[in-house]
């Protein structure tokens, strides 16, 4: 077999980390083949419920319809489904492959992205699962919701009790899964939330070790879903029945009483964690790879792989849906930049004399310092704009960073490629050209006072530094509370876990009190287990008020109202040195650097939207990222890998933009001589692509436009145009005497294609939902259309924002005219993954 070009890459796995390689790799020269053993794309985030209630809930699973819709399309990419993998040779060359579809493949790389399997939970015989009807995993929990078929185990129940038992495979350690698998928390804690919207009586209880509040908007979510759910600390060993076999029955504590007592429920939800997929051995038995103890390859213990062979998304650690896809774009980018598949490209707007882009890093702090850093290292002309450069002992000193650690920031226009950032430094007024823009603000600390006036209360900064540099003169008794004032932020709870073994080992008495532990990362659990096996004193208490603190002659005296005890024997605690991580809150500042980037906030006042068809690090505004702890939940390694993630994707911007030939067009365009440069096209653009020219006439960027055509159905003075979707042209699409479904390309059209509909039903895919007015619905209603259906994303879930919003009040306005049938237009949302719900809706039609 000879060598072939361009140079083949192999992944194994065509899940959400195997697509998002793909996707990327697809943009450049090489023969991209995905092997995977099902016969459709998406893995198990394909087979994913939705998890909207009146939103969006930002789980991610339906993405991974548009990306199989993406990787079916895709020139480069060739698909193997239903397909496995014979025998993989190395060679001269690289890897042969022989397929079982009687296929042999020459390739220079392979990316194992072979994902998980569901924790078998028939191994835990007390859960009685297969025995008990209505006690199911949460994965067969989804494939009701997903069905629309809850009612299969709850029957017409107005008001049934449902309990959620957390970490059923997971943490534990006498099978051998001593380690969080990061996701199962948020899952339960969306289901609850389904289900409440589903049985607005239910009554719900979730049994956790420790609920894993972590991530963007996690802790609000946590905080609302509290106040309609019982949390109970303590994980049941044991589900009964009841003798007729309708009830179950589950033991908990009652503290006050000081006895057990029986709590019975209509259905008990095990939270089932993350295993090495069942095919593991095979896999690691193809590739020569040795897996960590747990089964994964290349986490903690695991030993070092051939350099030609990636492995991406759970496959590699457990984690979710979004978290697997970065990994995929990351191991991606790797290829790419060994393969050398594509040069940083030329005609970026960057550095005359170097030509090469640049990149500004925008910050107030060690961030983004450290984001500019790797931004040079990549080749990058790399500004860093507004912070200091912090030393790095570890890195050569950069080549191609310029610092303006001064610069305030005042503007931040033009579009991807293109952008003008202008600053104030030094009291001079500059002007930067560059390729792209990675905001990387520093969040807010909020230490916490509490009154205590003394040298012997500090931050858990200030005790890393003691426990680092002089652990022998710590006092002799130290205290950690976590959760004091509000959720704890996770690498400092880890930094603090750390610290606290330093002081341990260095022979102090250590208290940590808390209401939860968070574990994040493959070896979190470890961590906290060899803290405890080292001695070190765990309380737990159930909010604030649960601990009283006081001066004492030595330090500070707490009692705690310990959670797992009576309550009326607290815990005394005396400690010489009392330690309370600050609260990682967003900065007051948030809100003018997002008008700065023409963003928005988050519920909790963090920089970027939620939005998952943006994030990790992604905007509505292409060229413009996010990286570190001003927008997400995120810890050294997230910033590092934030940041190539990042990197990946300027790659991809790059080799975009300087193809040859026109940008591709984006199917509106400016009609200058009806133009009445009233400029709402420009207010309203959620991407930025709309710009003003020398004469104050907007005009649309191909390059940053995402075709939404929201400033075409908003032009007051019908300046827009549009060959594809133009207003007449929806007259001319609607058939006679049916409902006619405009349903977004990206969310119900992909669900519609997966449903059978109705014969009466004629289908139209639209770019978004937002494109659709009042004018459009009524002249497919002049066309002949006996009914107008709009079915866009779920609030929270539109790439460019308010698409569903836009369209919802288009049919409100539509209901105001005069005489009109209001059952003749109506609007509903569903995403890519909701095949049930929209064959539901329209069998109604």
């Amino acid at each position: 077999m000879t060598e072939t070009h361009p140079p083949g890459v192999l992944i194994i796995g065509g899940g959400v980390a195997g697509m998002a390689a793909a996707r990327l790799l697809s943009g450049f020269e090489a023969a991209v083949h995905i092997v995977e053993k099902q016969e459709r794309l998406g893995g198990h985030a394909g087979r994913w419920a939705c998890m909207a209630t009146d939103a969006c809930l930002q789980c991610g699973a339906c993405l991974s319809m548009e990306m199989a819709d993406h990787a079916i399309a895709a020139d480069r990419v060739t698909l193997h489904l239903g397909t496995r993998i014979l025998k993989i040779h190395r060679n001269e060359n690289g890897f042969a492959v022989d397929l079982d579809n009687g296929l042999s493949l020459l390739v220079k790389k392979i990316i194992a992205a072979t994902g998980f399997s569901p924790f078998d939970a028939t191994r835990i015989s007390s859960y009685h699962i297969g025995e008990f009807p209505n006690v199911i995993t949460t994965a067969e929990l989804n494939d009701r919701l997903k069905g629309e078929r809850s009612d299969d185990i709850l029957g017409k129940h107005p008001a049934p009790e449902i309990a959620f038992i957390q970490c059923v495979g997971s943490r534990n350690r006498k099978i051998g899964a001593d380690y969080c698998s990061q996701v199962c928390c948020k899952i339960s804690m969306r289901h609850a939330s389904k289900l409440l919207h589903l049985y607005p009586e239910a009554k719900i209880t979730i049994f956790y070790m420790d609920l894993q509040v972590i991530g963007k908007e996690v802790r609000d979510f946590y905080d609302r879903l509290s106040g309609s759910v019982e949390l109970v600390q303590g994980v049941p060993a044991e589900i009964l029945a009841d003798e007729q076999g309708e009830k179950l029955g589950i033991v908990t504590e009652d503290r006050g009483k000081r006895a057990r007592k029986a709590r019975r429920f209509d259905m008990a939800v095990l939270s089932v964690g993350m295993r090495p997929a069942e095919a593991m051995e095979e896999t690691a038995g193809l590739l020569d790879l040795s897996p960590n103890s747990w089964g994964f390859f290349n986490t903690s213990g695991a030993p070092p792989h051939a350099p030609d062979i990636h492995v991406a998304g759970c496959a590699r650690t457990p984690g979710d849906i979004l978290s697997s896809m970065q990994d995929g774009r990351l191991v991606a980018s790797r290829v790419i930049r060994d393969l050398e598949l594509a040069p940083v490209s030329n005609d970026l707007h960057g550095d005359s004399e170097k030509n090469v882009p640049a990149v500004a890093v925008l910050g107030d702090g060690p961030q983004a310092s450290r984001v500019a850093r790797l931004v040079a290292a990549d080749g990058y002309r790399a500004w860093l704009l507004g912070a200091p450069l912090q030393a790095d002992p570890a890195a050569d000193e950069p080549v191609g960073l310029s610092v303006e650690p001064n610069a305030d920031v005042y503007e931040v226009s033009g579009t991807a490629g293109n952008f003008t950032v202008g600053y104030t430094a030094g009291g001079r007024r500059e002007r930067l050209f560059c390729a792209a823009v990675i905001a990387a603000f520093e969040p807010h600390h909020a230490g916490i006072d509490a009154g205590f006036g003394s040298e012997k209360a500090v931050s858990s900064e200030v005790f890393s530094a003691m426990a680092k540099e002089n652990p022998e003169n710590l006092p002799d008794s130290v205290a950690i509370i976590f959760d004091y004032a509000g959720h704890e932020n996770k690498a400092l709870a880890r930094t603090a876990l750390e610290d606290a073994l330093r002081a341990k080992v260095a022979g102090k008495t250590v208290y940590v009190i808390a209401r939860k532990m968070l574990v994040h990362k493959a070896d979190g659990q470890r961590l906290f287990d060899r803290v405890k096996k080292e001695g070190i004193y765990f309380l737990r208490y159930e909010d604030a008020s649960g601990i009283n603190i006081e001066k004492t002659a030595d330090g500070f005296g707490l009692t705690v109202a310990e959670a797992t005890i009576p309550t009326d024997h607290p815990v005394r605690v005396e400690c010489g040195l009392l330690v309370i991580p600050p609260q990682v809150m967003a900065s007051p500042d948030f809100p003018d650097k997002a008008r700065l980037l023409r963003q928005r906030l988050d519920r909790e006042g963090f920089l970027q939207s939620p939005n998952v068809r943006h994030r990790l690090t992604r905007s509505t505004r292409r060229g413009v990222f996010f990286a570190g702890s001003g927008h997400d939940e995120t810890d050294v390694d997230d910033l590092r890998a934030e940041t190539e993630d990042i990197l990946a994707h300027i790659r991809a911007l790059s080799v975009k933009m300087s193809a040859a030939g026109p940008p591709a067009d984006p199917g509106v365009a400016i009609n200058e001589r009806m133009c009445a440069k009233c400029l709402t096209c420009y207010r309203i653009c959620p991407h930025g692509a709309i710009v003003l020219n020398d004469k104050m006439m907007p005009q649309i960027d191909p390059a940053a436009c995402f075709s939404c055509h929201l400033c075409m159905a908003n032009c007051p003075a019908h300046a827009i145009d549009s060959e594809a979707f133009a207003n007449n042209a929806f007259a001319e699409m609607a058939k006679k005497d049916k409902t006619v479904l405009f349903a977004c390309e990206r969310s119900a059209y992909l669900a519609a294609e997966e449903a059978s509909l109705p014969e009466a039903v004629q289908m139209v895919s639209i770019p978004c939902a937002c494109r659709m007015n009042v004018d459009v619905m009524l002249k497919a209603l002049l066309g002949g259309a006996s009914r107008v259906i709009v079915a866009g994303c779920h609030d929270g879930n539109c790439r460019s924002m308010d698409g569903a919003r836009e369209a919802a009040l288009g049919v409100r306005q539509a209901h105001r005219i005069p005489g009109m049938d209001e059952s003749r237009v109506s609007f509903f949302s569903a995403a890519a993954n909701e095949a049930s719900r929209i064959r539901r809706i329209l069998s109604k039609t």
